[in-house]
């Protein structure tokens, strides 16, 4: 599978003890959001080159950004149907290609020795210029909204933990929003100014939020 997906994506994140007035904000907007699919974990590792690139290029407030991962949704240790997927983003416009990874189903994780494995197969299947690493992971709950229109969705994530994939010999568990929660508004390039017209009711300030970087931002790599 080859799916590409052009859209904008807006993040706000918002104190846990808020959840219950989000989702009932979410519920009486003038979108009229409702409950799309059950929750679930969702699980990613993050790729990086050796000198963290992707984060510097994220932490600098580089326009064109990428973001190299893959994704697999439920049980963590244990990558089940894991999806590679490439992001590139330029302002609040995200592009994503999304490729199945048979090669890697059902690989234990985390596995020292697996992540050799899904590092060369990561490197060949994006041709990268440089070679990239797997440098941390993230999971979360997730839970998906969709408007009444069936047009714009939303999720909250919650419950965010990450590992730290250090030199590929360690793992340091570090966990991110203890007391948070991330809403995300995903949806066409065409809708941006009529999304904006009818979030108005949501009082929530919008914030620049990437788990990725959140995690990152958190682990030694950044004061070396």
């Amino acid at each position: 599978m080859n799916k590409k997906i052009n859209r904008f994506e807006r993040k706000w994140i918002f104190k846990s003890n808020n959840y219950l007035v989000l989702i009932n904000s979410l519920i009486r907007s003038n979108l009229f959001f409702k409950k799309h699919y059950p929750k679930r974990r969702v699980n990613s590792i993050y790729f990086d080159t050796s000198n963290y690139a992707s984060i510097r290029e994220n932490l600098d407030g580089v326009s064109n950004k990428k973001k190299i991962r893959i994704r697999w949704y439920g049980e963590y240790k244990k990558l089940v149907n894991p999806v590679l997927e490439i992001k590139s983003k330029k302002g609040s416009e995200t592009k994503k290609e999304s490729f199945n990874i048979k090669e890697l189903n059902n690989l234990k994780f985390p596995d020292l020795k697996n992540l050799e494995i899904i590092k060369d197969i990561v490197n060949l299947k994006t041709n990268s210029k440089k070679t990239i690493h797997p440098i941390l992971t993230t999971n979360y709950d997730r839970e998906y909204f969709i408007s009444d229109n069936n047009k714009i969705r939303a999720t909250i994530d919650y419950n965010l933990k990450s590992v730290y994939l250090k030199n590929l010999s360690q793992l340091d568990i570090i966990k991110n929003f203890p007391s948070a929660c991330i809403l995300e508004f995903k949806y066409s390039t065409k809708l941006d100014k009529y999304v904006r017209e009818n979030l108005k009711n949501i009082t929530l300030r919008l914030s620049k939020n990437s788990k990725f970087i959140n995690s990152a931002f958190q682990t030694p790599i950044f004061f070396s």
